[in-house]
């Protein structure tokens, strides 16, 4: 049970070192640097491709990967797999890090009353539906079982890392990093219990269901204090340190927690969970420690999903004929209707139905460890099982990262800006690119028009703005402040109309009041706005305007009277996207 737990929470499968004497004659013809070389060399280009075609990164890497897998190139020995695979274990232990610091103590509380029943209608659903559906298909009481537990798990590498590459915000993207922390917690467990029912009824037991909780138990404790001692070393250790320094502190920190948990035989998941929820929670700096490894994490993403792509057989994908793609809807439908039943019934935002689920498709690790570990239980009952899972992840893994960009795009969470690219072009257009931008800068030619000259303000506002009703006491406007990332917000009537807004100067003076508790309502904080934007507008406007003030956004209302607010443009988006124009050169 020890060895199931650490091996499988939110993860890929345990590995040990590979010894000289298991290298095969491929593996001495081909050295690993040449394999990691060819790997990041794929992964560069891709990635150059998806600005083009406008895929996730993600799945560029992924299908560089398989390009030189065992479908197609096959020129990745499936020893170096197992060599790179503390690269890969690291990357997806930052990840979990970064998971675990989107979660302080105050904000759990706020999104555990939307999350918890949302999450329980996508896992009843998911797991009833899969378990029948796959039982009437063919598969037996036992091996459905494990199917409708295997559908719970959501990859929590992929899905987050389409998030950040997004700059995703709001009520989809939260929930989405939450539910797929408790999907994959939820699916361990529930396979250990799935599989004792399963040897109770074939009356195959080898210990009592007391004994099984206790290791499990003993396990997830032991990651718990883990996590908690490295996150209060990691948040002391930053407070004393320089900041050059943290890089080093985190890198080696985690890579030490991450072999004590290997060794120690603890879910290393759950472990950087838990270190991100603790350096958030005891931590001033948690922005700056995400900065720092934001700086190694690039690499070791391109690493992590090209070499995982490089293990995907498309071969698999035929072998599970009609019981995978039966799979494939069941779970997919199950996690959609899931949500939206739930969300229905919560009285959640549309937005919130309609894309929740389809952000939480992906699937990997955690469902082939689940598999494999089943297989090595019982290879008779759990090898077709472990078929159709390894078959049908890459259906999931390539179409998973679409739809998850895609629901906080059509969510309105996503500037439709940030989904266009224009960085890449062919070898001839980029030497055209140079002489027309030598010939513009010597009066000979006109210099192409802007992308901020070209582009409406609809291409760059962010949707998923909720704004603070006319009526909200001090602390509502206080609360409200906390979880904004900005210095300037919209004050609303009942009828969604902008009749302010609330500065952080002004209201940081109220601070000082010691009568603002109960007294100050927000519309007394609100000064009239002087200008608001429309979808319509040129972006240029919307730069001109942020020439001209302090605030950090603007928000943008409907043409028709009253002028509801539908959304605000953020002065990061506009300079993101000013950077991309002098980039190009084309400002």
């Amino acid at each position: 049970m020890i060895d199931t737990i650490g091996t499988l929470l939110l993860g890929a499968a345990d590995a040990s070192a590979v010894a000289s004497e298991s290298h095969s004659s491929s593996v001495e013809m081909v050295h690993i640097a040449t394999t990691l070389g060819m790997l990041l060399t794929a992964s560069l280009l891709a990635g150059l491709a998806s600005e083009y075609l406008r895929l996730p990164k993600v799945t560029a890497y992924l299908i560089a990967g398989l390009l030189l897998g065992p479908s197609f190139g096959d020129v990745i020995p499936h020893e170096h797999h197992l060599v790179l695979e503390p690269l890969t274990k690291l990357a997806m232990a930052l990840v979990l890090f970064y998971l675990g610091t989107l979660f302080p103590f105050d904000q759990i509380r706020r999104i555990s009353r939307r999350a918890i029943p949302l999450s329980f209608g996508e896992l009843v659903f998911t797991v009833i539906l899969v378990t029948v559906g796959t039982y009437l298909l063919g598969m037996s009481a036992a091996q459905a079982a494990l199917l409708g537990t295997l559908a719970i798990a959501t990859a929590p590498a992929t899905t987050m890392f389409v998030l950040r590459e997004t700059n995703a915000e709001g009520p989809v993207t939260s929930l989405t990093g939450t539910l797929v922390t408790l999907n994959n917690l939820v699916a361990v467990i529930a396979f250990e219990l799935v599989w004792l029912a399963i040897e109770v009824a074939g009356g195959d037991a080898s210990s009592s269901i007391g004994q099984t909780v206790l290791l499990l138990v003993r396990s997830l404790g032991g990651a718990f204090l883990l996590g908690l001692v490295g996150g209060l070393v990691i948040s002391y250790a930053c407070e004393i340190m320089h900041t050059r320094r943290w890089l080093v502190l985190l890198v080696g920190a985690s890579a030490l927690m991450l072999g004590l948990s290997e060794s120690w035989e603890l879910p290393y998941m759950l472990v950087f969970l838990v270190v991100g929820l603790v350096v958030v929670n005891s931590s001033s700096g948690t922005q700056k420690i995400t900065a720092q490894m934001d700086s190694i994490g690039g690499l070791l993403t391109v690493v992590f999903f090209s070499v995982h792509g490089s293990e995907l057989d498309l071969n698999l994908l035929m072998d599970v004929g009609m019981i995978g793609a039966g799979y494939v809807v069941l779970r997919s439908v199950g996690k959609v209707a899931g949500i939206w039943f739930m969300a229905s019934r919560t009285g959640a935002p549309v937005e919130v139905r309609t894309w929740l689920g389809p952000a939480m498709l992906a699937q990997a690790g955690v469902a082939i460890s689940l598999a494999a570990t089943a297989t090595s239980r019982n290879p008779e009952m759990a090898g077709e099982v472990q078929t159709i899972i390894l078959g049908t992840v890459v259906v999931f893994e390539i179409l998973g990262p679409l739809l998850t960009r895609a629901a906080v795009l059509k969510s309105g969470e996503m500037p439709i800006a940030n989904s266009i690219h224009h960085t890449f072009g062919t070898p001839l257009g980029a030497l055209r690119n140079v002489f027309t931008r030598l010939a513009g800068s010597a009066g000979l030619l006109s210099k192409k028009q802007a992308l901020s000259e070209r582009m409406r303000v609809e291409q760059v506002m962010r949707r998923s703005v909720v704004g603070i009703a006319e009526s909200a006491d001090f602390n509502e406007v206080v609360h409200f402040v906390e979880h904004s990332h900005d210095n300037t917000f919209p004050v609303l009537d009942e009828d969604r109309c902008v009749v302010g807004l609330i500065r952080f100067d002004l209201l940081n003076q109220a601070f000082f009041d010691p009568h603002s508790d109960h007294l100050v309502r927000a519309g007394d904080l609100a000064t009239p706005p002087e200008v608001l934007l429309h979808p319509a507008q040129p972006v240029r406007d919307a730069v001109e305007l942020f020439r001209h003030t302090t605030d950090d956004c603007v928000p943008v209302v409907t043409d028709e009277p009253p002028h509801r607010l539908v959304a605000t443009v953020r002065r990061s988006d506009l300079t993101s996207l000013l950077i991309r124009d002098r980039k190009a050169g084309l400002s």
